[in-house]
């Protein structure tokens, strides 16, 4: 089963990020997270993941 939610320091390998530069993200809101019951840290979901990757890509693609 894939999974639903990542933690943070999961995306940053999945994104190819540090995991401070990408906690910093996180802490600054432009990665969205969710604090996520029965978890004592955040975690950022799939869907969430997916779109902030997207809209990077878009971003990049404008500025070129």
């Amino acid at each position: 089963m894939e999974k639903a939610f990542y933690r943070i320091s999961e995306v940053a390998e999945i994104i190819g990020l540090g995991k401070s530069l990408t906690y910093k993200l996180v802490a600054e809101g432009k990665i969205p997270s969710v604090w996520l019951a029965g978890c004592r840290s955040r975690r950022i979901s799939k869907v969430a993941l997916e779109k902030w990757i997207a809209a990077q890509t878009d971003e990049t693609r404008m500025e070129a």
